[in-house]
């Protein structure tokens, strides 16, 4: 019943304007219409997900053959561009080395044989589908844990709500990633169920810290290349220079008032003239001058 209402609504939308509207207008409702028929369907989602909640009653279940864990691995199958998968990510890569771990977990006899159950899906490197795919699997009560993604845009959400996807078997259902080491997802009362294996920016933050303390550094300058900087194109995510950049600028501007000290650049649009400038105002920022007897 919904999927017609949906088709209904984005037929009648597209049709009245067509007929009544200039090209602009006609774009921009069919924008609209489509971001509506986006929201109906994270509602229907949301309510399917109640449903199977209310459904289950709290019971212990022992993982076995007969009730095997469900864990997802939800990963994109080509590797797409580097602004969406700095790391690399891709199923060929995690698919073999998750076979290798399995045959090693039965091996020594961890788990009861056959009681871990594996589901590869592809991501698209998508913020919407790769979020769904992780829903799907729990409506159709196929999911105890999410190990992966590559993007972080997907990730966020997924860890967010996990922690409300409640069933009789489980409180939650936990998220172990490789990726997601900005400061936003340290906060443990929004993401409770993330766990990140590799260590987040803060702990780097925390040792660059500390060897600037260690050499008594005060004036300190960083350039780095920004795929987003210099372009019009909004749907181009945050590199990881600059997200790692956003946690140690906080620490230092506590302590050293150096409020900019970093430059971007572009390497696909910048040429050798500008990277100079760039040069020469950090070399300015971060040395030392000398007027007189004065520092």
């Amino acid at each position: 019943m919904a999927g017609i209402i949906e088709f209904l609504m984005l037929l009648y939308l597209t049709f009245f304007s067509f007929v009544f509207y200039s090209h602009s207008v006609q774009d921009n409702l069919i924008a609209k219409s489509q971001h509506l028929l986006r929201h109906l369907r994270h509602i229907q989602n949301l309510r399917s997900i109640q449903k199977f909640q209310q459904r289950q009653p709290n019971r212990i279940v022992k993982v076995s053959a007969k009730h095997p864990m469900h864990i997802l691995f939800p990963v994109p199958i080509k590797r797409g561009k580097v602004t969406k998968n700095p790391f690399g990510i891709t199923m060929d890569l995690v698919q073999p080395v998750v076979d290798i771990a399995l045959e090693n977990v039965y091996r020594d006899k961890l788990v009861v044989e056959d009681s871990l159950k594996l589901h590869f899906k592809d991501t698209h490197l998508s913020d919407a589908h790769g979020p769904n795919v992780a829903i799907n699997q729990l409506v159709a009560s196929k999911l105890d844990c999410i190990i992966g993604y590559a993007f972080v845009y997907a990730l966020a959400p997924v860890a967010r709500m996990s922690p409300y996807w409640k069933s009789g078997t489980n409180n939650g259902i936990p998220v172990i990633t490789t990726v997601g080491l900005t400061s936003n997802l340290d906060n443990k009362q929004e993401y409770r169920l993330l766990t990140r294996i590799t260590s987040p920016y803060k702990v780097l933050t925390k040792a660059i810290r500390m060897v600037f303390d260690r050499m008594n550094w005060h004036k300190i300058a960083y350039i780095f290349h920004e795929q987003k900087y210099g372009t019009a194109k909004v749907n181009i995510p945050y590199g990881e220079c600059y997200l790692q950049m956003a946690s140690l600028q906080v620490q230092q501007y506590k302590r050293y008032r150096m409020d900019h000290n970093y430059f971007m650049f572009n390497e696909l649009k910048f040429d050798r003239m500008q990277m100079l400038k760039i040069l020469m105002k950090a070399s300015d920022l971060g040395n030392v001058s000398f007027y007189g007897d004065l520092i």
